[in-house]
């Protein structure tokens, strides 16, 4: 453990002289350590670099995965014992698709915790998923329909999913696409991993709804944009169109969609009571 705690150490800092600081220990000590594991199973961790820098191989990378998971876990086990969730310090980790799904929660846990720090990552719903899965993150609210076995989710939303175009677009003052309308437009996409992007794409195929082109921005605010410089349709949740977006709202003819959205945490943090509070917490 003294090893594999080194070796996350210069994998988390970048280099041994980090490392060091870190484990408040000597370079020396912790390049002992790191070179006694790799001489032990005959394996290369690092590709040491000159001066302060140590960069992962692809095995190293494979270790990082499963240290940072143990280490993680090893806080929680201290966390747990220490009834640390009841005292007012700490970090929680937030992630979101859109900020306003989190900020009703982390308003209140830093209302009830003064000193707690709350961090808060915007990314799409896979992304933010496989961080919660691999303990980067505590706890994170995304669009997600199927359960996922690792995981408990809690249903917080079902906003409607529609198109966004420019007020200036000529289809602003309908506020409706048919289907041949449809497919004399720009389809805006988002990047894949999006459940908004998937959703749409589902039901753009099942009612036969085919654009005259598609033009892909790669995220939600990128696609917003290009909606609102009028260059096509751009699927969006009603509850992720920012105040003041220069946008109407289109939909279509011939179907409606919701999204869900849940707020998600690993089933086996549920008993540290920070995760426990903030995840039941309302938005």
């Amino acid at each position: 453990m003294t090893e594999l705690r080194a070796f996350h150490a210069v994998a988390t800092g970048g280099g041994f002289i980090r490392a060091g600081e870190l484990l408040t220990r000597s370079q020396s000590t912790v390049t002992a350590q790191v070179r006694s594991l790799e001489q032990r199973y005959g394996v290369e961790l690092f590709f040491r670099g000159r001066g302060r820098t140590a960069r992962l191989t692809p095995l190293g990378e494979k270790l990082f995965e499963t240290t940072r998971q143990l280490f993680s876990l090893e806080k929680d086990a201290e966390a747990l014992v220490a009834e640390a969730g009841r005292n007012k310090g700490g970090t929680l980790r937030v992630g979101a698709i859109s900020p306003r799904w989190a900020t009703g929660m982390m308003a209140h846990m830093m209302r009830r915790y003064p000193t707690l720090d709350v961090n808060l990552t915007l990314d799409n719903s896979q992304t933010l998923l496989d961080m919660v899965l691999s303990y980067q993150i505590d706890l994170a609210y995304i669009g997600a329909h199927l359960p996922n076995p690792d995981c408990d989710m809690r249903l917080v939303s079902q906003p409607e999913i529609v198109f966004a175009v420019s007020k200036e677009h000529p289809l602003a003052y309908k506020g409706i696409v048919s289907r041949d309308a449809f497919g004399q437009q720009t389809l805006i996409q988002r990047e894949q991993g999006s459940e908004t992007r998937s959703l749409m794409d589902t039901a753009l195929v099942e009612h036969e709804y085919s654009p005259g082109r598609t033009a892909v921005f790669g995220s939600r605010e990128g696609a917003l944009q290009a909606a609102q410089k009028g260059l096509g349709l751009a699927p969006i949740s009603t509850g992720e169109i920012p105040d003041g977006a220069q946008v109407e709202i289109v939909r279509a003819a011939d179907f409606s969609i919701h999204g869900e959205i849940h707020a998600i945490c690993l089933r086996s943090r549920r008993n540290l009571q920070i995760i426990t509070e903030a995840f039941e917490a309302g938005l």
